[in-house]
């Protein structure tokens, strides 16, 4: 049995995790064994919290995992278990850790970035702490690294940082030189245990700062567009919906004709693009979608016509689901791509345009 503002929920969430924010079925199998099928998670906002009160983000640092995994020889001889520690108690971990480090208590958690697996993980870890999960994210999409937030645009240092592993191992960065710094330390330790991601709790503030960083509201959001792409209207209508309530546009439909890897090298980013054939009103075109962890950059032939810090999503054209990174566009597959505005001014401003533009993010036009 499912639940269906859960689903609906988690439905938002990989469309705001614009193809990087991980499937919506594992993160809702962690709630389900957590909490059971009729659970419906609640939200606060910062205001509903003292002011001095601390809260801090909660963040998967990871990439693309080895093809195999760390040899059973080596883990013996590194005294770990077989079974790796959730993703739920690596947060727990974290967050605990973290408290110790600073000597003092969280009282609330935000997600740094919209997308499935953080989020579940985070509930059932506010659910073990006792803590306030709060209906805002730090940039109102998924992001490939730290240091690409509107935590970051608001002044907010990731460190001090507390990172737990799959093996248990906990790290704190009491001081880091930057954003940049901090996850490239953090992607190190991932790769020192064979990857799987770490839990990361970070940008430890009092709410009033803390505040300032969040994109408020955007959980809310996100279970409503869920709602409307998992509708049971024709697909046409729930599409002219989503687009009317977002104030988004089609970019195009498609059938997918290549996925062309940049990089498959373990530990790095998922660095791809993908080539579609229009179709429909498109038909003779062709699109191409330049990945990093997330769809940052859509061509119509040679003209760009969507790029980060809009999210952009593939949907499945026949059901509209939202679709992943992690191989869910394939030869053969027919999708309609969208882009809607960001969720928060601040990516309208010079600053935030320039964060989290494709050049940022490593894209060379040359």
């Amino acid at each position: 049995m499912s639940n269906p503002a859960l689903d609906d929920l988690f439905r938002g969430l990989v469309f705001y995790g614009t193809g990087g924010g991980g499937r919506a079925e594992p993160g809702l199998a962690l709630l389900r064994a957590h909490f059971g099928t009729g659970w419906t998670p609640r939200f606060a906002a910062p205001a509903d919290l003292p002011a001095d009160a601390y809260a801090c983000a909660t963040i998967v640092i990871g990439g693309r995992d080895p093809a195999d995994d760390m040899p059973a020889a080596l883990r013996t001889a590194l005294g770990r278990p077989e079974a790796d520690l959730s993703m739920p108690l690596r947060f727990a971990r974290a967050i605990q850790a973290l408290e110790r480090a600073t000597g003092t208590e969280i009282a609330a958690l935000a997600v740094v970035e919209l997308g499935s697996l953080a989020m579940a993980a985070t509930l059932v870890a506010a659910d073990l702490l006792g803590k306030a999960v709060l209906d805002c994210d730090g940039t109102g999409r998924s992001i490939p690294e730290l240091g690409l937030a509107k935590l970051d645009l608001a002044g907010l240092a990731p460190a001090p940082a507390a990172l737990v592993d799959r093996f248990g191992n906990e790290t704190v960065l009491l001081k880091t030189q930057g954003a940049a710094m901090t996850d490239r330390l953090a992607r190190q330790i991932n790769a020192a245990v064979y990857g799987r991601g770490l839990a990361c709790a970070a940008y430890f503030a009092p709410i009033r700062s803390f505040a300032a960083g969040l994109v408020p509201g955007s959980v809310a959001l996100a279970q409503e567009v869920g709602a409307i792409l998992g509708g049971t209207g024709p697909v046409a209508e729930r599409l002219a919906t989503l687009l009317a309530r977002t104030g988004g546009r089609q970019l195009f439909t498609g059938c997918t004709t290549e996925v062309r890897w940049r990089s498959a090298e373990p530990y790095r980013f998922r660095d791809l693009d993908y080539y579609f054939a229009g179709t429909e009103m498109e038909a003779g075109e062709t699109f191409r979608i330049w990945v990093k962890n997330e769809h940052h950059l859509v061509w119509q032939g040679d003209r760009i016509v969507a790029s980060s810090p809009d999210p952009i999503a593939v949907l499945d054209a026949r059901t509209l689901e939202p679709l992943t990174t992690l191989g869910d566009v394939e030869p053969g597959r027919e999708v309609v791509a969208v882009a809607v505005p960001a969720l928060d001014p601040i990516w309208r401003t010079p600053p935030g345009l320039e964060l989290l533009s494709p050049a940022r993010l490593g894209f060379d036009a040359k």
